[in-house]
């Protein structure tokens, strides 16, 4: 037979299941980001694609008679996950052997076959299939025999694969040796970088670690810098803040939104304020839990929106702090170098708290 007609029986192989790999692909990809989620592996991107009939046509023609049919051809369809960290790489292919065969044959880790004293690209690549169990399903009908290219990498590996092909470079004989040099000295800084964040990442691991054991056992707290690690887990375990902000929703007609973000714009209010440790927050919560209760029903219950942040408690005790230990000329301030509300309404507002706060003490002195 000769390459032609090879060729064409090849292709028109590719039209008849063209619909069966994007099938396959999306439902790898599918996969793979629910097993991602479930343990916990957060990634740059995952995305799945089909070669296009022009794409393969060229590979048939460029590798002469290397493929006799479709199946010989393993990068049909594709998923490509890209992670943050170079670690994760490794986390995502445990995944993949788990839940899939894996074609070791035309497998290829990049990472290892590269020589120790060279930089490059380094990428994961597995040819997969589904395995017995995924393939008897019936959703997954008709794909058992088919194999598709998942590739993982980091996404600093991700951008020296991009630049590498955005330039056309793919061998040292097709660039001057200098040039060879220029690209193995930035992959090489890729590298360090990779590495460089995955300590920092585990330097801030070990510092979430250390900090919640510290206020779970309400150690130190005057020695815990108020910052964006120390203030999350105050509002996620602490049970002063916790009931605070359930007291505020109660008195409110209003529910907490315990899933959403916390604005970190509330430590600006805590350092003008002079709040900078866990301790300054404990001893907020012992001397002004009721008057950030009494100003956060006056106001609440007039702009109501039906949903509170978890810093809600930590925002009205930065009111009670305010208007108990600053000067009068300086609340406007507070909003203003803030950069809370709008201008022309904040020295109204700056009236109402003042009246909520009389009224409070009015009641306290009955």
């Amino acid at each position: 037979m000769s390459t032609l007609s090879t060729k064409d029986n090849i292709m028109n192989e590719y039209t008849q299941k063209r619909g069966l790999y994007e099938h396959l692909s999306a439902s790898v990809l599918q996969i793979t980001e629910g097993l991602m989620k479930k343990e916990g592996i957060k990634y740059a991107s995952a995305m799945f694609r089909i070669k296009d009939s022009g794409s393969l046509s060229e590979k048939i023609h460029r590798k002469g008679d290397k493929y006799k049919s479709l199946s010989d051809i393993t990068d049909i369809g594709g998923v490509r996950i890209i992670t943050y960290y170079a670690d994760d790489v490794d986390r995502v292919a445990e995944l993949i052997e788990r839940e899939f065969k894996v074609d070791k044959e035309n497998s290829i880790d990049k990472r290892k076959t590269l020589e120790p004293n060279v930089f490059g690209y380094l990428s994961l690549h597995y040819v997969i299939c589904l395995d017995d169990r995924r393939a008897a399903l019936p959703e997954y009908e008709n794909l058992e025999d088919l194999k598709i290219e998942v590739q993982i990498r980091s996404i600093l590996q991700h951008s020296w694969a991009e630049m590498e092909h955005d330039m056309g470079y793919k061998s040292n004989i097709e660039v001057p040796k200098e040039i060879v040099r220029d690209f193995s000295r930035l992959a090489g800084l890729l590298e360090i970088a990779d590495k460089e964040f995955q300590e920092i990442r585990q330097k801030i691991s070990n510092y979430k670690r250390e900090v919640s054991e510290k206020i779970r056992k309400e150690e130190q707290d005057e020695e815990i810098k108020l910052d964006a690690v120390s203030l999350q887990i105050l509002l996620e375990t602490d049970k002063d803040v916790l009931a605070l902000n359930q007291a505020i929703a109660d008195g409110t007609g209003n529910i907490i939104d315990l899933n959403g973000a916390y604005s970190q714009e509330i430590l600006n209010y805590c350092q003008w304020l002079g709040i900078t440790t866990v301790g300054d927050i404990k001893r907020l919560l012992e001397q002004k839990t009721d008057l950030a209760l009494g100003l956060a029903k006056g106001i609440l219950k007039e702009n109501d929106d039906g949903v509170v942040g978890k810093t809600i408690g930590l925002f009205y005790l930065c009111y009670a702090k305010l208007l108990t230990e600053c000067p009068e000329e300086r609340w406007v301030d507070y909003f203003i170098e803030n950069n809370i509300g709008i201008a022309d309404e904040n020295l109204d507002f700056v009236e109402e708290l003042s009246e909520l706060y009389k009224k409070f003490r009015e009641e306290k002195e009955r």
